[in-house]
């Protein structure tokens, strides 16, 4: 009995790393659906988060993230980088201009 409540009580510890966090993203170059898996799938590979949700009527992404690994900063660079703007961060020049014509604002196409 010692060791089972040994075992489950590591593996408590050991799941719970750093707090969670949420923050709201505008994304006020996001145009699609596409536009929504690229940034959600960018999310993704960030170390540190824990889920992303694009709201494209609100053209804005949720952030679950775990504060001890990333910041709101890592996350805006991550989005500028798959060619999108991020609250004021500017998207990514090079990759905004390698999008499809349909992710691009309309003023681009």
């Amino acid at each position: 009995m010692k060791k089972l409540f040994l075992i489950t009580s590591l593996l408590l510890i050991v799941s719970c790393k750093g707090d969670l966090a949420k923050a709201e993203i505008n994304i006020p170059t996001a145009q699609c659906g596409m536009c929504a898996m690229a940034i959600e799938d960018a999310l993704t590979k960030v170390d540190g988060v824990k889920k992303a949700d694009v709201d494209m009527d609100a053209l804005r992404v949720t952030v679950a993230y775990d504060i001890e690994i990333v910041n709101i900063t890592s996350i805006e660079s991550a989005i500028s980088n798959a060619g999108y703007q991020a609250n004021k961060i500017s998207a990514n020049a090079e990759v905004y201009k390698n999008l499809p014509g349909y992710c691009k604002l309309p003023v681009d196409r």
